[in-house]
């Protein structure tokens, strides 16, 4: 089931993003640089946002992006996000709002929050997901990441 949530939002993306796409990230006219090239992928192909690492404003790595969740229009509007473990063993998962996140220098999110605060957001693991069409539950889970 899990499978079939994760192809489905990665194909109502692709066909939203697809006849949007510049013609150079689409292999036409080159009119990017090497470096836009890439800041353009790091920032739009769902490939490179997950698994890219999510710190703090010190540079301190804080988790990984799990996954990412789609509304019914394919915006994105939350990052999973994965906190402790090792391989995916003993990891906690937390529904990161996309918009909190901000776009860092070296293939990596921002996320302003520190560690200790991070550890009092609920959490969950990859068997007990939350029901993220829960609107009571968005909203008191938001809290914890806007100041």
């Amino acid at each position: 089931m899990t499978h079939v949530r994760v192809l489905t939002a990665a194909a109502l993306i692709v066909t939203i993003l697809l006849p949007t796409l510049p013609a150079t990230a689409q292999g036409g006219t080159p009119g990017m640089t090497p470096a836009e090239r890439h800041d353009w992928e790091r920032s739009h192909r769902v490939s490179k946002v997950i698994g890219s690492d999510v710190r703090n404003k010190s540079g301190d790595k804080i988790g990984d992006i799990r996954d990412l969740v789609v509304d019914d229009r394919g915006t994105i509007k939350l990052a999973i996000v994965s906190t402790g473990g090792f391989l995916g063993v003993g990891d906690r998962l937390h529904a990161v709002p996309w918009d909190v996140l901000t776009l860092g220098p070296k293939d990596d999110h921002i996320l302003d929050i520190d560690k200790a605060h991070l550890q009092a957001t609920p959490g969950f693991t990859s068997k007990t997901w939350p029901n993220l069409g829960d609107e009571r539950w968005l909203a008191d889970n938001r809290r914890y990441y806007v100041h």
